[in-house]
């Protein structure tokens, strides 16, 4: 019995590091377009169809543009959303947009799914 419960431990542990590291659904492409949309396209091109233009005009760059960028990973993607790149040297740089994990890897998969 202790044996059983151990493999099914690791099974479990191992399932969930699976998880964590799996290719990008149509579903969660899906959420980061919408949420892209709700989130970004205030200053960011996001998507042909958003439904207002950004109003930072060209100060961000679109997300095709970033999307195309050689050093675009989803790592550096992660890294880029979690810290701020504004401050009083740097006042038009994009602000900390305080992201949960879930909303980084969903706008992650979107972006990157316009390669």
């Amino acid at each position: 019995m202790r044996t059983a419960a151990t493999l099914l431990a690791t099974l479990w542990m191992t399932g969930a590091s699976a998880w964590a590291q799996a290719v990008t659904t149509g579903d969660e492409v899906r959420k980061g377009h919408h949420l892209a949309i709700m989130l970004c396209a205030g200053c960011h091109l996001v998507a042909p169809d958003q439904p207002y233009a950004p109003t930072a005009g060209t100060l961000a760059p679109p997300f095709l543009s970033i999307a195309q960028r050689p050093g675009t990973t989803i790592d550096s993607l992660r890294n880029f959303l979690t810290t701020t790149h504004q401050g009083l040297d740097k006042r038009q740089g994009m602000p900390n947009p305080m992201l949960a994990d879930f909303q980084i890897k969903a706008i992650a998969a979107y972006l990157l799914s316009l390669r």
